[in-house]
Formats: C-alpha cells, sequence, structure tokens
C-alpha cells in the first residue's frame, strides 16, 4: 500500500512524528510530489532556525513564506554577528521587530529559543556590545501558550532611542509566562528572581523542567556571571541565594518538578558547577554538556565560588 493512500490524519501524525529536522538535511525531500509536498511542507515549518542573514531573507521574502511562518512556525533565532555598527543595528532591530509580529500571529507557536551571542570575540579587551530592542523582547514575551521558552542573551538591551536601557528588565515577563511553559531555559546579563515569580501565586504549574545559567562564561580568555536587575547589590552569591530560594518555592507548585538547576562557574578553572534545587547537590558539567544534563557529583564546598560579575564588562584574566 503506497504511503500516500493512507488517511490524511494518519499521514499528518507521520509526517509530525519525523519532524523538521529530516527535511532541513535535505531540502530535495520536500519535492517528492505535490501531495507529498502539502504534508512535508507543514512538519518542515514547524521548526525554523534563523540566523542574522536569514532572517533578512525571511523578512523579504514576500508574504507567501511569512504566512507559512505565521501559521506553522516554531521560532529559534540565533544572531551571530561579525561586525557592528549603527546600520547593521537598525537592519537586526527592524527585522527582529518583524519577526516579532509574526510570532504574535503563530497561533502555533510554542517553543521559543533566542540566543544573542557577545560581540566581540571573547578574546578582545573591548566591552561588548548591546544590539537586542527591549520593545522586540517584550513583544516575543507577550505570545501566549508558550510551553518552551529559552533565553541565552549575553547583551544588554536597547531602548526606542537606540540607548541601553538599564532601568528595564524582562524578568516579570518571564514569570507571567510560568503557568503555560513546561520547560524554562535562562541565561541573561541581569536576571533578578523575578523570573519565577508567577502573576498568580495560587496557579498549580505543569513547569517541569528549570535552568537558570548565572555563568556568562565566553571562553578561557574572558568570564562574567550575571548580576542583579537593577541598583540593587548583593553580589553572586546573593543574587543565587535569592533565585535558589524562589526556585525552591515555585517547586512546591509544580505538578511534577523534574529538573531545577542554577548554574556557575568557578574559579580559577572555570568549572560549570550545577546545583540541583530539588535534591541540594553539585554537579560539575564538562564544556560540551548541555545545562540539564547530570554531570559529575561533588560536595559544594569543595572549590569556592566566585563573586566575579557584579558589573557589566567582562572580566579577562
Amino acid at each position: 500500500m503506497s504511503l500516500l493512500r493512507l488517511p490524511p490524519e494518519i499521514l499528518e501524525q507521520i509526517f509530525n512524528y519525523i519532524g523538521s529536522s529530516f527535511f532541513r538535511e535535505d531540502l530535495g525531500r520536500l519535492t517528492v510530489c505535490k501531495q507529498w509536498l502539502e504534508f512535508a511542507l507543514p512538519a518542515y515549518f514547524k521548526c525554523i532556525t534563523l540566523s542574522q542573514e536569514t532572517l533578512r531573507n525571511l523578512i523579504t521574502s514576500g508574504p507567501c513564506l511569512s504566512s507559512y511562518s505565521q501559521e506553522y512556525a516554531q521560532e529559534s533565532n540565533s544572531l551571530n554577528a561579525t561586525g557592528l555598527n549603527e546600520t547593521w543595528i537598525n537592519v537586526v532591530n527592524d527585522d527582529l521587530s518583524q519577526l516579532a509580529i509574526l510570532a504574535q500571529q503563530s497561533h502555533k507557536l510554542r517553543t521559543l529559543r533566542i540566543r544573542a551571542r557577545r560581540f566581540p570575540p571573547p578574546e578582545s579587551l573591548e566591552p561588548p556590545e548591546d544590539y537586542l530592542p527591549m520593545a522586540s523582547m517584550q513583544a516575543f514575551l507577550s505570545v501566549g501558550k508558550l510551553s518552551f521558552l529559552e533565553l541565552d542573551l549575553s547583551s544588554n538591551f536597547l531602548d526606542s532611542s537606540g540607548q541601553r536601557g538599564d532601568d528595564y528588565h524582562i524578568c516579570p515577563a518571564i514569570g507571567a509566562l510560568l503557568p503555560t511553559l513546561r520547560t524554562l531555559h535562562l541565561r541573561m546579563r541581569s536576571i533578578c528572581p523575578d523570573v519565577l515569580k508567577p502573576r498568580d501565586p495560587n496557579n498549580c504549574l505543569h513547569l517541569s523542567g528549570v535552568v537558570i545559567n548565572l555563568s556568562l562564561t565566553m571562553g578561557i580568555m574572558a568570564a562574567a556571571h550575571s548580576k542583579r536587575c537593577g541598583s540593587q547589590g548583593g553580589g553572586l552569591l546573593q543574587l543565587k541565594a535569592d533565585i535558589q530560594e524562589q526556585a525552591a518555592a515555585i517547586a512546591t507548585r509544580m505538578a511534577s518538578p523534574k529538573i531545577i538547576r542554577i548554574l556557575t562557574h568557578s574559579l580559577p578553572l572555570f568549572k560549570i558547577q550545577s546545583l540541583d534545587v530539588l535534591t541540594g547537590k553539585t554537579m560539575i558539567l564538562d564544556d560540551d554538556m548541555a545545562w540539564d544534563e547530570d554531570g559529575k557529583t561533588v560536595k559544594e564546598e569543595s572549590e569556592p565560588e566566585s563573586e566575579i560579575s557584579g558589573h557589566d564588562e567582562f572580566s579577562t584574566f
């Protein structure tokens, strides 16, 4: 029996199971025939990875592709700049604004990953430049019914005038998404416990996985930790303790908590330490391990944590 003779609802399940990665490996797999394309194209557009260059192509490609993006996209946005100037920043900001509009209109959007890498490279002694527009980020975080959110941001935000928006932070907006989220992974230059404070303190949460990565290690030549939002002090240890306290509180409201981790790095070896909030154990992660992987369990007091990170600039060694 030919595959395409199966009922449409079964074909849809098959193509969804195959996933978008199968077609991204070879776009020729989309072109078997018209009936095949009818089921393959929605599966392909369920996960889109965008670099700065492909984002520009998407925005300028016309209404056909934009229509598919609105209906099927689960966007994963990755910015990788080879150089920054005012024109480049303006173009990226405009494209991100358009992508945020598409995301808000995409009723099937469930997974959002945004990764903004630092520029200049870690080996440079120059301070990192900022290029993420606050308005666009707020628009992304207004998308409803997200189930997976990952923000890996080493850049601060710019306000509407192009100045760094130190008075703004997105933590409350992230906390507002907790009722629908099942997985939350965060690494941001500025962060506070508000990311783990839902607006309604009485809701039971479907959230099962939380990783807060406070380590901004970018290579052997540069390292820093996240700082607290706003002007409050206290350093890394206080920030970590406050986030750990809020993480423990939210765990009591999670229907099925599986992973709640807080990542930092130690000096002088820059080892990544993963504190398991549910068990109290600390693990050492290898550089190539995912944030939520299990590493080698160690005693927490075996290696002192660094207080370096109370400043915007990266510390170099």
